[in-house]
Order: C-alpha cells, then sequence, then structure tokens
C-alpha cells in the first residue's frame, strides 16, 4: 500500500515548535487559532516521538477506486468492527464506525470519526444517463470489517483503541478481513502518525470473521 508520506527532518520540527512557543508568548491568542493547535499536535507529536506522518486525503486520492466505484482504501476507529463509508454527490465521504449515518450528516469535527472533504473522490453513478446525485451514487453506502491490532502490537497502545485509526487497503467492500493494516494516531484531520504496520495472520483473519455476528 502506498501512502503519501510528510515526514520532515527532525531539526526543522525542532525549530519549529521552538517558533510557535515565541509566538504565543508574543500573542497570547494565537493559542485558541485552529491553525495553531494543528501545527502544535503535528510538529510536537513528531519532535517528541519522531517516525512517519503521512497525508491522508492525497493518499485516498492516489489510491483511487476499484471497478465497483469504491475507495480501494479504508479508516476507522481502531476499536471499531465494521468500518462503513457514506458517498456524498461532492465528491466528499465519511468513513465511520456509525452504521445509522445518512445523507444529511455534515463532515465530523471530531477525529473519532474520518470525514473528507468535496472533490476527492470521483463517485460513479448507478444510471450512466442521469446526473450524479445522492439519489445516483453507485453504492452510496458501504461496509467492511476493520481489522484487529495484534496481541505483540498492544503495547505500543497507551489510551483507549477508540484513540487510534486504523488504514488499510479494501480487496472488497464485503465481509472480507484485511492483509496489510496500517495502525494511525490523528494528529488532525489530515495528518497522521505511523506507529506500526504488520501483516494479518490467517489466524488473525479468522478471529476478525468471528466478531461480526
Amino acid at each position: 500500500m502506498e501512502v503519501e508520506e510528510l515526514t520532515p527532518p527532525r531539526e526543522l520540527a525542532n525549530a519549529e515548535v521552538k517558533a510557535l512557543k515565541q509566538a504565543v508568548k508574543q500573542n497570547a491568542k494565537l493559542a485558541k487559532e485552529q491553525l495553531f493547535k494543528d501545527q502544535m499536535k503535528v510538529y510536537g507529536y513528531f519532535n517528541k516521538h519522531g517516525g512517519k506522518l503521512i497525508e491522508i486525503w492525497p493518499s485516498f486520492q492516489k489510491a483511487g477506486l476499484n471497478a465497483d466505484g469504491d475507495p480501494r482504501l479504508a479508516i476507522c476507529r481502531a476499536d471499531a468492527k465494521e468500518c462503513f463509508c457514506q458517498k456524498h454527490e461532492d465528491g466528499s465521504a465519511i468513513f465511520t464506525v456509525d452504521r445509522t449515518i445518512n445523507y444529511w450528516d455534515q463532515p465530523r469535527k471530531t477525529l473519532a470519526d474520518v470525514a473528507f472533504p468535496p472533490g476527492i473522490f470521483q463517485w460513479q453513478k448507478k444510471d450512466q444517463t442521469q446526473p450524479l446525485n445522492r439519489w445516483n451514487i453507485k453504492n452510496e453506502k458501504i461496509k467492511t470489517l476493520v481489522p484487529i491490532i495484534p496481541a505483540r502490537l498492544l503495547p505500543i497502545i497507551r489510551h483507549r483503541l477508540s484513540k487510534y485509526h486504523i488504514l488499510w487497503e479494501v480487496e472488497k467492500w464485503e465481509p472480507s478481513p484485511p492483509k496489510d493494516p496500517i495502525l494511525l494516531k490523528l494528529l488532525t484531520p489530515n495528518v497522521a502518525a505511523v506507529l506500526s504496520t504488520w501483516e494479518l495472520t490467517p489466524l488473525e483473519r479468522a478471529i476478525i470473521r468471528g466478531r461480526i455476528q
């Protein structure tokens, strides 16, 4: 699976953190700005932990859609059993643990569900002779199974599983376990830190299948 890496030099991250802190000393109101918060999360995390950073939205654009018109990648909270993708006619989408989500739901402001802005996806039509709208999106709402985190990787989890996300390649949007997940810590809606990658064993894939009753 190819993703868009954004890993900066460690020296740059350190310099940016110092500059951000200095800016707040001169103007305390900056600390309330979302841009400041996002930069502190990203540079602060990388400065402390290092590792890889990836950009979520371009990664999904680069992966594109499969023959069924569905995303080749999925992202969901690490504690979820199923991942639902709700497609919107403007090329946006929401990846969520909530099976009740509908078209009228607005993109979430929380990192629990991952919202993609308009224009990221080029959804296919059910009827090619009609314009694309909410009633003419092929496979408007789809779902697949979420990978489990192997026991050998659990020691790196410092908080509840719901605080982490998993990114993986979807072979087909159906009850079929994935093979190559990436464990992420979302820092902003579009930037995430890579904590680990792994290949699921046949036994772990069997466990995933058994989670769906």
